[in-house]
């Protein structure tokens, strides 16, 4: 019997202590992943490797989350992106949309909503 592979989660967020609690909590529900504290380290790490998600913030510095998320949808394969911000206005989330985007979530969420929308962004992409 074949395993499937596990899932790669890429955090891309400019507070560690954020990144730190969700690469922890992530990996205790099975989730392989990586941090990267800015939008340029992301998309660096993008293009070395091969990622399933993005959890990206809106709010960075240097380049920020909605220019990086239209930079990702360039590369191929091309991970979901799911952006997680404490930004929950309509025109934010339209933003988010218009970039590729493929979910919005406000901060602070529930780790088990997150899991059902990181589910969900991969059950979209093999159906």
């Amino acid at each position: 019997m074949q395993c499937k592979p596990q899932t790669k989660i890429l955090i891309v967020d400019d507070e560690s202590s954020f990144r730190r609690v969700l690469r922890v909590s992530l990996a205790a529900h099975g989730f392989e992943t990586e941090e990267a504290g800015t939008g340029e380290q992301a998309l660096a790490m993008l293009d070395a490797e091969h990622y399933d998600v993005v959890l990206l913030d809106v709010n960075m510095p240097g380049k920020g989350g909605i220019e990086t998320c239209k930079d990702i949808q360039k590369l191929r394969p091309r991970p979901a992106v799911l952006m997680l911000t404490v930004r929950d206005g309509d025109e934010d989330r339209a933003l988010a949309a218009q970039a590729g985007a493929n979910d919005y979530l406000a901060k602070p969420m529930r780790l088990r909503d997150l899991v059902a929308h990181i589910e969900a962004a991969l059950g979209s992409r093999t159906n």
